[in-house]
C-alpha cells in the first residue's frame, strides 16, 4: 500500500469522524446511527496504520493489491448500510401507513359525532 493512499485513508477518517460528531452535536444525526459510520472510520484508519493486516487478507482472499481490498470492503459495507437504511425506511412507510389510517378513522368518527349532535340540535 502506497505511503500516499494511506495518508489519504487517515485523512478521510479524520474528517469522517468530525463530521460524524458535529453532525451529532448539532443534533442533526441520531447516535445510533453515527457509530456504523464511526466504526467504518476507524477500520480505514487501522487499514491506514497497520498495512501489514491488509497485506495478509489480500494474501487469504486472493486478492492482488491492498487499494482493491479497501475498494472492495468499503462498497461491500455501503450496501450493508443502504440495505440497512431500506429496511428502516420499509418499517417506517409501514408505521406512517398504520399512523394515518388511525388518524384517518379518528377524524371520520369525530366528524360523525358533530354531524349527529347537529341533528339533534333544536332550532331557534
Amino acid at each position: 500500500m502506497s505511503a500516499l493512499l494511506r495518508v489519504e485513508m487517515i485523512v478521510i477518517a479524520f474528517l469522517v469522524m468530525f463530521i460524524i460528531v458535529h453532525n451529532v452535536n448539532r443534533k442533526k444525526l441520531r447516535i445510533q446511527y453515527s457509530f456504523i459510520w464511526l466504526l467504518i472510520a476507524l477500520a480505514m484508519l487501522a487499514a491506514a496504520l497497520f498495512p501489514g493486516a491488509v497485506w495478509w487478507l489480500c494474501g487469504i482472499m486472493g486478492i492482488e493489491t491492498p487499494s482493491n481490498l479497501i475498494y472492495l470492503m468499503g462498497i461491500l459495507v455501503m450496501l450493508l448500510v443502504a440495505f440497512f437504511q431500506t429496511l428502516l425506511i420499509s418499517k417506517q412507510a409501514d408505521t406512517i401507513k398504520r399512523l394515518i389510517q388511525i388518524v384517518s378513522i379518528e377524524k371520520f368518527m369525530s366528524e360523525k359525532k358533530e354531524a349527529h349532535y347537529e341533528k339533534d340540535e333544536p332550532e331557534c
